[in-house]
């Protein structure tokens, strides 16, 4: 990661501040840490480019422009086949083996396979999949959750000794609400697609996360997010979790209780925001403003609220995030840049755009994701209008 380089350059500073070695790591600083017109920033590491990858694709997916966008799924179709590790099979993310960077490209992947090849190109071969499943399967922890890299080995009480500033819950590995949503969609779906391989070894490990998840689920309703600012993130992945196993608003109380949470949460402007503060102070804080909503984390609610199943039960609070999503998009077709959204490790909060703001991750992915399924799940066809750029419904502009 790239900010050990900034302790190799202290260190060989305190042994010499005059020595070649110190000249060469000042003459590298600007690569990873500069000053922005909002700040100074610094490359957290070498990118995510898999993990950009696999949401982008899924968004486009979920806007049912895949005829459209064709070119572009093949492209990133071919990369996250490239991606892949062959023999050991997890897939690449920030020079390392993310356990939900592994799941959420085996959802792409599968979903690219339901989409003809002539469009997205050769769909990978089982093999490959079945080692990127064995490989989810063995990363389990005892108590059903998924960790990031690793099962858990160490006691809790070693994190009292975690000796950084910068990252909170470094010192031990634990299980995180995300990177257990995304390996149950991913073994779900895997499932419904290949019925044959271990089926009852993941059919325990499904039922064992997801009693992970509803066993984490806070008093209020929301889960804690670890890579994402912050009840708002948690609760939108929670939530696909349970979808993904029939769990809704209509048959699951723990649901219920989460969409309480969520609408309890939701603007006037129809958007959700919540402050980073929320991730160190351990209770949802809303931005400064008070009033001020986030276009990502209204994304998050809206899909969360969507896989729950709350426009069976009222549909407005989705028609008002959704009527303020396509308003707030500019005429470049982007969504505005506002207050960072990732984070991890509780203090570390992350800006997902790309080196040097080049290539806008979070601003746009979700909110279009958000609102292809919002089209796909909310709208019925008699609400739909034919627009020049394809089916929308213009009441909501």
């Amino acid at each position: 990661m790239l900010e050990m380089q900034v302790l190799n350059m202290m260190a060989c500073w305190a042994e010499d501040p005059t020595s070649d070695s110190v000249k060469f790591h000042l003459a590298r600083v600007p690569d990873f840490l500069w000053l922005a017109e909002d700040g100074i920033k610094m490359q957290l590491n070498g990118g995510s480019q898999l993990w950009d990858t696999v949401f982008a694709t899924q968004a486009i997916i979920s806007s049912n422009l895949t005829d459209e966008y064709g070119s572009t799924l093949r492209k990133a179709h071919e990369f996250i086949k490239q991606s892949q590790e062959l023999g050991l099979s997890p897939l690449k993310m920030m020079d390392g083996k993310l356990i939900d960077c592994i799941a959420e490209a085996l959802k792409a992947i599968l979903l690219l396979s339901q989409i003809p090849a002539e469009i997205v190109g050769e769909m990978i071969e089982a093999k490959r999949i079945y080692d990127a499943v064995n490989v989810l399967l063995s990363l389990q922890s005892k108590n059903g959750g998924f960790t990031a890299w690793e099962p858990v080995r160490e006691h809790q009480w070693m994190q009292k000794l975690n000796p950084t500033e910068l990252f909170a819950t470094a010192a031990i590995e634990r299980e995180y609400v995300e990177c257990t949503s995304s390996a149950i969609e991913a073994l779900v779906l895997f499932s419904q697609l290949y019925p044959g391989y271990r089926k009852k070894e993941i059919e325990t490990s499904v039922a064992n996360a997801v009693q992970f998840i509803e066993g984490s689920q806070m008093e209020d309703g929301s889960w804690y997010g670890n890579w994402g600012i912050c009840y708002t993130y948690g609760t939108c992945f929670a939530l696909a979790a349970l979808a993904a196993v029939g769990k809704t608003c209509r048959n699951s109380q723990i649901v219920r209780k989460a969409c309480q949470f969520l609408l309890s949460k939701q603007q006037e402007s129809g958007g959700w925001g919540e402050s980073y503060l929320s991730c160190t102070n351990l209770e949802y804080k809303h931005l400064a403003e008070g009033n001020r909503s986030h276009l990502v984390q209204t994304s998050w609610a809206m899909m969360g609220l969507i896989h729950a199943g709350q426009a069976e039960l009222d549909p407005q609070p989705l028609h008002k995030a959704a009527r303020l999503l396509i308003n707030s998009q500019m005429e470049s077709g982007e969504f505005p840049q506002q207050e960072l959204a990732g984070v991890c490790l509780r203090t570390c909060v992350i800006h997902y755009a790309g080196y040097r703001n080049i290539f806008p991750l979070y601003r746009n992915i979700f909110p279009l994701w958000a609102l292809g399924e919002y089209r796909k799940h909310v709208l019925s066809p008699s609400q739909e209008v034919q627009t020049p750029s394809g089916t929308w419904n213009s009441q909501y502009r």
